[in-house]
């Protein structure tokens, strides 16, 4: 049974009596898959767009389930794929895409859809905020009409009435250009101490988009130092967002004279991924880019001297032992782990899990630990 939000439920009920057979539509905004799927069964030319590796790979998984091939209908990219479409739909929520996001990704959607085509949009949260996103980009856009279920009982129609104070959908044109268009990426400078100052770029969906975040920073710093007595460096930056940890890093050991021979940056977004692209040009040949919610292949074992990361914590520390484990898998004897936090209790347990002693480094109001293989 797939767990479907307010919004993604609102775009079935408008779907629910469209003929969409052979129209190329775009579906954006999703995470399940379970749109695009209804969509492809209705016999749509439907391309699914998403920016995170973890839901490409489960919408990829419910295409195959279901028999509907999934090859060149699900992109995990930093921009939608190319159109014309004849209809797109979007759905967001507040907790899955920053404002920035959202507005940006109305743009790529608008660019990508032939004139006079429409957009169905639903988003959670405040109706008003949501119609006044949609109009700064699309100039011809209105609520739509969320079709009840047919024979409802009087319970179904309390709860369907519950059910609409969640969510707002609007219906948006093309019509010329938008109405305004905006470059929602940011450059910035961030250094460690003895290291030069670097120019950043980052876009939005990048973990600290417009920012170096201090933990990176104080990430930065242990590594930097760490680097700088090594004979070569090999490392791998994994959650890289914009690259901020392993160019720092890298960069201040090429300083101290320190051979880079490896580096690999991995993201489980596709924005990070485009953003440290644009960060590492020209500074580093070497440079490798992954993008994967599951580290480093499974069956490559070794080929780094240094792991880094800065891992987040929901999901009952889950994502944050993937990083870890990724660490003992990808690093060579004598290789050294540096994971942050901003106090190590739960982070150090899973650290000395699988490599049985972590050191905690206090740096910028943070946590540093540093374990080797």
């Amino acid at each position: 049974m797939i767990s479907l939000t307010y919004a993604e439920t609102a775009l079935f009920r408008i779907i629910a009596g469209m003929q969409v057979e052979g129209r190329k539509i775009l579906v954006a905004g999703n995470r399940t898959g379970a749109l695009p799927l209804e969509l492809a069964k209705r016999g749509a030319d439907v391309k699914a767009h998403m920016f995170d590796f973890h839901h490409y790979r489960t919408v990829r998984d419910r295409f195959n389930a279901a028999g509907v091939t999934p090859n060149e209908r699900l992109f995990c990219t930093p921009n939608v794929p190319e159109g014309p479409f004849d209809m797109a739909f979007f759905q967001t929520t507040p907790q899955s895409m920053s404002a920035e996001l959202v507005l940006d990704q109305l743009q790529d959607v608008y660019a990508q859809l032939a004139e006079g085509a429409a957009l169905y949009a639903a988003f959670e949260g405040d109706g008003d905020d949501a119609f006044g996103t949609v109009r700064k980009v699309f100039a011809k856009a209105g609520p739509v009409v969320i079709p009840p279920p047919e024979g409802m009982n009087k319970a179904e129609e309390r709860e369907f009435k519950r059910f609409l104070k969640h969510v707002a959908a609007f219906r948006c044109v093309k019509k010329g250009e938008a109405a305004r268009v905006r470059n929602f990426s940011c450059e910035w400078e961030a250094s460690v101490p003895g290291g030069d100052a670097m120019r950043f770029t980052s876009l939005p969906g990048c973990f600290a988009h417009r920012r170096a975040d201090a933990g990176g920073l104080a990430l930065a710093e242990i590594a930097a130092r760490e680097a700088a007595q090594m004979d070569a460096l090999r490392l791998v930056d994994m959650g890289c967002g914009c690259g901020l940890v392993g160019i720092l890093a890298a960069a201040y050991a090429r300083k101290a004279n320190v051979p880079v021979e490896r580096l690999r940056f991995i993201d489980s977004h596709a924005r990070a991924i485009a953003a440290a692209r644009m960060n590492v040009q020209g500074l580093f040949d070497e440079a490798e880019f992954m993008l994967s919610d599951d580290g480093t292949p499974r069956g490559e074992t070794g080929g780094f001297n240094m792991f880094v990361g800065n891992p987040p914590y929901y999901s009952e520390y889950k994502i944050a032992e993937t990083f870890i484990e990724t660490a003992y898998r990808a690093l060579d004897k004598g290789g050294v782990c540096l994971s942050v936090v901003k106090r190590a209790t739960a982070l150090k347990a899973l650290q000395e899990k699988y490599f049985g002693k972590a050191e905690i480094i206090p740096r910028r109001g943070y946590e540093v630990l540093k374990s080797v293989r």
